[in-house]
C-alpha cells in the first residue's frame, strides 16, 4: 500500500500566454501543492514560456509527454516509463504512462474530450473498449484524469460503467471558477484498487486569472489486493506403534 499526491490541471491553451509572468504563476501554484504527479492537460505552446518543458523547470519535476500546444502531459517526481499516445478521435488523445511505487505498478492515463456531445460519446466508447481500458493489460491500480464535465449531456457512459469509480475527495467537485459554478469539468477516476484519502480544489485568485479551469489536488491511496495465508502452529501428534505381539 501506498500513497501520494495528484494534481490534475487543464491550463486551456487557447489562454495560454508567452509571459514569463504567466509561467511563473502556474509554476507556483503547482509547487505550493508539493504533488508527487501533475497530470496536465492542453498545455500552452512549445515556443512559450508556459509550455512542458519550462514548467518542468520551473516546478522542480521531470517531463513526460509531448511538448505539442494543447497536448496532454506529465509532470512526475517518479520515473515513468511504457508511455503511449492513444487517439480518441476528432483530435483529442488519451496519454498512457505507468510508475512503481513501493512494489506496485500504477497506470496513468491523462485525457481530452470533445464539446460536441456525438463526438465525445464516440471518445468515451473508444476509451471503454478493450483498446484502452478494456484491455487485459490494465488489472493494476489506474488514474484516470480529464475533462469529462459536459453540461446538459453529462459524460456518457463513463458514469455507468461500474469499474470505474468517481473520486469522492474533494466533495465539492465543480471546479469551473465562475460565482455559481453549475458543472463539474475536470474530474478524476480510479479504476482497480486504488481511492482517494482526501483532496481540495484550489480556488485562488491566482488560479482563477490563468486557466477557465481551476487545478484538482488528491491524495491517493493504494489498496492491497494480495492474500496472505495464516499458518497456525503445528501439533506434535504422538505415532501410534503397534502393540507387539508375545507368543
Amino acid at each position: 500500500m501506498s500513497r501520494f499526491r495528484v494534481m490534475s490541471y487543464n491550463l486551456n491553451s487557447s489562454r495560454s500566454c508567452t509571459t514569463v509572468q504567466y509561467a511563473q504563476l502556474c509554476a507556483q501554484i503547482v509547487r505550493s501543492e508539493k504533488p508527487d504527479l501533475v497530470l496536465l492537460q492542453r498545455i500552452g505552446p512549445p515556443t512559450g514560456e508556459a509550455s512542458l518543458k519550462h514548467l518542468s523547470e520551473r516546478i522542480g519535476l521531470s517531463a513526460y509527454g509531448s511538448d505539442a500546444e494543447g497536448s496532454c502531459a506529465f509532470l512526475s517526481r517518479y520515473p515513468l516509463h511504457n508511455l503511449q499516445t492513444i487517439p480518441l478521435g476528432y483530435g483529442d488523445h488519451c496519454v498512457r504512462a505507468d510508475f512503481d511505487q513501493a512494489s506496485e505498478r500504477i497506470h496513468l492515463l491523462n485525457l481530452t474530450l470533445s464539446w460536441h456531445p456525438l463526438q465525445r460519446c464516440r471518445q468515451v466508447e473508444k476509451l471503454l473498449s478493450e483498446e484502452v481500458l478494456g484491455s487485459n493489460s490494465f488489472s493494476c491500480a489506474t488514474i484516470i484524469a480529464g475533462d469529462f464535465g459536459l453540461p446538459l449531456w453529462g459524460c456518457g457512459k463513463v458514469v455507468l460503467n461500474p469499474q470505474l469509480v468517481r473520486a469522492q475527495q474533494p466533495t465539492w467537485r465543480a471546479n469551473y471558477p465562475a460565482v455559481f459554478p453549475l458543472w463539474g469539468r475536470g474530474r478524476i477516476y480510479f479504476q482497480g484498487p486504488i481511492c482517494a484519502v482526501d483532496g481540495r480544489i484550489l480556488r485562488t485568485k491566482e488560479a482563477k486569472s490563468l486557466s477557465n479551469q481551476l487545478p484538482m489536488v488528491v491524495c491517493v491511496e493504494t489498496r492491497e489486493m494480495r492474500k496472505t495465508l495464516k499458518v497456525k502452529d503445528s501439533v506434535s501428534l504422538r505415532s501410534k506403534q503397534p502393540k507387539p505381539v508375545c507368543g
